[in-house]
C-alpha cells in the first residue's frame, strides 16, 4: 500500500491546501497531460478528504447558483 495520495482534482487540491496540508510534489500524467499533486497520507489528510466528499456537491451548487445570478 502506498504512503502517498495522488490528487488529480484541482478543486480537491485547493480544499486540502486550505487546511494547511502541503503537497510533496507535482507531476503531469503522461497519458492525460493533467497535473496532479502528491500528498503524504496522514490521519489529518484522511479527515480532510472525507470532509471534501461530504461537502463537494454543496460547494459546486453554490458556485453554479452564483454564476446563474450574474
Amino acid at each position: 500500500m502506498s504512503n502517498y495520495f495522488y490528487c488529480y482534482s484541482k478543486k480537491m487540491y485547493h480544499f486540502i491546501a486550505a487546511f494547511d496540508i502541503k503537497y510533496l510534489n507535482i507531476g503531469v500524467n503522461s497519458n492525460t497531460k493533467c497535473r496532479y499533486y502528491v500528498f503524504e497520507k496522514s490521519k489529518k489528510l484522511d479527515k480532510v478528504i472525507a470532509l471534501y466528499k461530504q461537502v463537494k456537491h454543496s460547494i459546486n451548487l453554490k458556485i453554479f447558483k452564483k454564476v446563474d445570478m450574474e
